[in-house]
């Protein structure tokens, strides 16, 4: 976090079990994002779920992967608001 004293840090979780298909490359620790913007994709018997960045910040942690499984609820990325 930083020295600002009023950041938060936020949990990225996923919306469906599924695979992650396609990550951004903006998808990395230390890369500032904005809100709205597609982060990755998650996919499911041919359904795809973007996920998004819920607000402008800072990408603090990625935990999962280009093709790794996640479940419904799990966190994906962290960030800093």
């Amino acid at each position: 976090m930083n020295s600002f004293g009023n950041s938060s840090l936020i949990s990225v979780m996923a919306h469906m079990a599924g695979t992650v298909v396609e990550m951004s490359p903006s998808l990395m620790p230390g890369m500032q994002v904005k809100k709205g913007e597609e982060l990755l994709t998650l996919e499911k018997m041919k359904l795809f779920c973007q996920v998004s960045a819920p607000c402008t910040g800072v990408v603090t942690a990625v935990i999962t992967g280009l093709g790794c499984r996640v479940l419904e609820g799990e966190i994906l990325f962290e960030m800093e608001v």
